[in-house]
């Protein structure tokens, strides 16, 4: 945030299949969307900021005044410096050997290039991407949203999960204040977005009335301003609501995205973000920055965000471990209360700075022992831990310059390839060597062999002005008892040394020998003593930390080796068995990842898998890498090779917004028999809120169907079912239509009589719009036919209720005969929809 800122259809004849229609039946649930699970609080995450990250594409980058390599001013900060997705992909290694399982990227919607300052042409905004033209476009300075989709799908094949941030709030900023019109023709988003309806219209947020005011007329307030100029988005209008939502939608469908960063959350309702992270499918953490735990935790738990980014302990950890202050005032008030989590503080996404934040390496005085103290602690306590690129390579900010006041957003968005004002390179921070790279990847390490750092109960064991303890243990489950013991020390200088009581909770016995995760040389035994019997002699240096636990670091870091053997055989026209032999693993094979024509298709702990939904008469390459419970990957199969026969086909676009899942439940022309039911899942399209299925025909003209939800829902179009020939067909909302899905949107085409004035105006007004007689949003335009005409996106299936006017209630339409009629009603059918109407007379007419 930026602070300027889914009875039965038919009769079943048959429950089991004949061979002849098993030919053609596709295997449900084998192909599977890219993504690879949700994150969750098993991951760690590695923040990226696109723009400032890795130039891997020079074609796209911005021209002119857009774009500035050098960073020698503040200034030079605020604009683009070429930093793409294409950079992205080529760096996944330095990140997947730095132990990281998950990346947040920057928004990727096409951004306003600058603000409305001096008529539209003022500070470039593009290069960070809060501010938005297009929600449904992708950037172009970061590539294509081909490009997108590649670097989610390379990332999964390096075993790493993709956050995308997201802006639901607001859109760029083009509307003045608490104007509700676009002042600059030039300067607006992109249709449908430029409807200023859709947006409040009572100006920027003033912070002196809310900030430390946590009432609902505050929480009101926020929700109902912009951020910043920002044209904040009014979620009780709810076509706005659906378009921002489907098209944030519409990016994790289509790339299978693992996760979700919320931009603005303390900007938004709790209970809208839920109703979010509901659609989309995947876990959401959110942006509220502050430091008040109970505030920021109403935007946490079940139909609200799985997590949110942890700013009251961020504030403690820079109070204790850059500035030394006292463990008991910041640290152990902060985690005193998690219990407003109710539970789900390991969903805490922590972080010792950030993008909105001055580095921490600069807050601590470019101390390293500091910053890596923190990031130990950051890495052990409860939460999910985040850090931003960048701070492996021990710098702070640009030119050692620290930013006061509200948000950091200069010297610390430094680019991680370093340019003189031609662009010519004069450094690179991708060094694998520099030594807080190193000491990340060990904390990684650490945390990916104790469970108890990941989803283990935080237990505090000594808090003092200078020394901090903790207990992870793992309560329930397979790693019971599981335990892992941190200390650290926050004093400028000496050795603190203090016996430990162990918590009464802890099952760790009396001789148990303890090793330093940091240092396995150093040993503490459990002994007994101590106010619960049990206790550790610890001893720590300045500024320093300790982890232990029962067993030494063990990382295993060899790869299976590559599956042989692979063979690819077509089963049908649409699909293709693939099979190899097992590899050989030190520890043992966990799984195979299938990779087509060079792009991860699915995964499987078997060793043979089915790929469906092919195109006919098409050659396919398949090769297959091993992984072993560790991550490790091996290197990649030999190629096979297959080409699908020719065959008849019917693709099937279905969108059913009531069903989570959908399934296609069929029988084929000229056949008796039915698939079992529920049928066939049919799988994610690139349309958002469209499943899809390619059902191979044989010989037959077309099918039958009916649709489900999986778990006995039906649509059957009102018992009488769905037909469709060979070809590709979309239906939603019981209408079928040839192609592929066309965007929601109804046109209205008016016919007016004669005695209209000729130049209008002629208005719709209805349950869309609180009946505004004369709403510019909703002005028809005349067409050179005489025509009226206006499209607007009506939420498919929602029914409305509408009149049209000449701009007040005088100059309604009427009968024929000057009386009033009843209101026209209508429900969007989904799709593109056009309704036909004639107006016979106006009422002063």
């Amino acid at each position: 945030m930026k602070r300027k800122l889914w009875l039965l259809p038919v009769l079943i004849t048959s429950m089991v299949l004949s061979l002849a229609i098993q030919l053609f039946v596709l295997t449900p649930s084998v192909a599977e969307a890219a993504s690879i699970g949700t994150v969750t609080e098993n991951d760690s995450i590695y923040q990226i900021m696109v723009d400032r990250f890795n130039d891997g594409d020079s074609t796209n980058n911005a021209t002119g005044s857009a774009i500035r390599y050098g960073e020698t001013t503040e200034d030079d900060f605020r604009y683009m410096k070429g930093g793409d997705w294409q950079g992205v992909i080529d760096k996944l290694p330095y990140i997947k050997n730095m132990g990281y399982t998950a990346i947040w990227i920057s928004p990727v919607a096409e951004p306003q290039m600058t603000n409305r300052d001096n008529n539209g042409t003022g500070k470039n905004t593009a290069y960070h991407g809060y501010n938005v033209k297009n929600p449904n476009a992708a950037n172009p300075y970061f590539g294509t949203k081909e490009k997108l989709k590649e670097l989610v799908d390379a990332a999964h094949a390096q075993g790493i999960k993709v956050i995308i941030d997201v802006v639901p709030n607001h859109i760029g900023d083009y509307m003045l204040g608490t104007q509700a019109n676009y002042d600059i023709a030039s300067l607006q988003p992109v249709a449908p977005f430029n409807n200023p309806s859709w947006y409040h219209h009572n100006g920027d947020i003033n912070w002196g009335l809310v900030d430390g005011r946590y009432d609902q007329w505050a929480q009101d307030y926020l929700e109902n301003h912009d951020l910043g100029g920002l044209d904040d988005i009014d979620f009780d209008v709810p076509a706005a609501k659906q378009a921002i939502f489907n098209s944030i939608k519409g990016w994790f469908d289509y790339t299978g995205a693992d996760g979700a960063r919320v931009d603005a959350a303390k900007l938004i309702k709790p209970t809208d973000i839920g109703e979010l992270q509901n659609l989309l499918g995947v876990n959401t953490f959110g942006e509220n920055f502050d430091g008040n735990a109970e505030f920021v935790s109403r935007w946490v738990g079940t139909n609200k965000e799985w997590g949110m980014l942890d700013f009251p302990l961020f504030f403690s950890v820079l109070n204790s471990f850059a500035y030394g202050q006292s463990f008991d005032a910041n640290i152990k008030s902060t985690l005193a209360q998690d219990s407003v989590y109710n539970g789900n503080a390991n969903h805490m996404v922590t972080f010792i700075d950030n993008h909105d934040r001055n580095r921490f390496l600069t807050e601590a005085g470019g101390n390293v022992a500091k910053m890596q103290n923190a990031l130990a602690f950051l890495f052990t306590v409860r939460g999910t831990p985040v850090v931003f690129q960048g701070t492996e390579q021990d710098k702070g900010n640009g030119n050692g310059q620290i930013m006061t006041g509200g948000i950091a957003d200069t010297w610390n968005r430094w680019s991680m390839v370093k340019r003189d004002a031609n662009g010519n390179v004069l450094q690179n921070y991708f060094n694998e060597n520099a030594n807080t790279y190193k000491f990340v990847a060990k904390l990684n390490d650490i945390r990916k062999n104790n469970a108890a750092l990941r989803t283990g109960t935080q237990r505090e064991m000594w808090s003092a002005q200078n020394l901090y303890a903790f207990s992870r243990r793992v309560d329930s489950g397979a790693n019971l008892g599981q335990e892992v013991i941190s200390v650290f020390s926050n004093a400028s200088s000496g050795t603190q040394s203090v016996n430990l009581p162990l918590r009464a909770e802890s099952t760790l016995t009396v001789g148990t020998v303890l090793v330093n995760q940091l240092n396995t040389a150093d040993t503490v035994t459990v002994q007994s003593g101590g106010a619960t019997g049990k206790q550790i002699a610890v001893s720590v240096g300045a500024n320093a930390s300790k982890i232990y636990a029962k067993q030494p670091l063990i990382v295993d870091t060899i790869a299976p080796t590559p599956p042989t053997n692979v063979t690819a055989v077509p089963q049908s026209a649409s699909s293709v068995l693939v099979s190899w032999t097992a590899s050989t693993d030190n520890v043992g094979v966990t799984g195979y990842e299938v990779y087509r024509n060079g792009v991860k298709v699915g995964t499987t702990a078997a060793t043979s898998y089915t790929d469906i939904n092919l195109t006919s008469s098409t050659t396919y390459e398949y090769t297959i890498k091993a992984f072993d419970a560790a991550g490790n990957l091996s290197g990649l199969s030999a190629i096979a090779f297959a080409t699908t026969p020719p065959g008849n086909s019917v693709k099937i676009f279905y969108k059913n917004p009531a069903f989570s899942s959908s399934y296609i439940h069929y029988k084929l022309d000229g056949a008796t028999t039915w698939t079992t039911p529920p049928g066939v899942q049919m799988s994610s399209s690139a349309f958002s809120g469209y499943s899809v299925i390619t059902v191979p025909l044989g010989s037959s003209a077309g099918l039958t169907a009916a649709f489900n939800n999986g778990s006995g829902t039906w649509d059957s179009n009102g018992s009488s079912n769905y037909h469709f020939n060979s070809g590709t067909w979309s239906l939603v909302n019981g209408s079928i239509s040839a192609g592929e899905p066309k965007a929601d949107g109804v046109t209205f085409r008016v016919t007016v009589p004669s005695t209209t004035p000729a130049s209008g105006p002629v208005y719709l007004t209805g349950s869309f719009n609180n009946w505004n007689a004369a709403d510019p949003a909703y002005q028809l335009t005349k067409g050179s036919d005489g025509i009226y005409s206006i499209t607007l996106n009506l939420p498919a299936g929602t029914a409305v209720q509408y009149k049209l006017t000449r701009g007040t209630w005088a100059t309604v339409e009427t009968t024929t005969s000057g009386a009033d009629i009843a209101n026209r009603t209508l429900t969007p059918s989904g799709g593109a929809q056009t309704v036909t109407l004639t107006v016979q007379r106006w009422k002063d007419q």
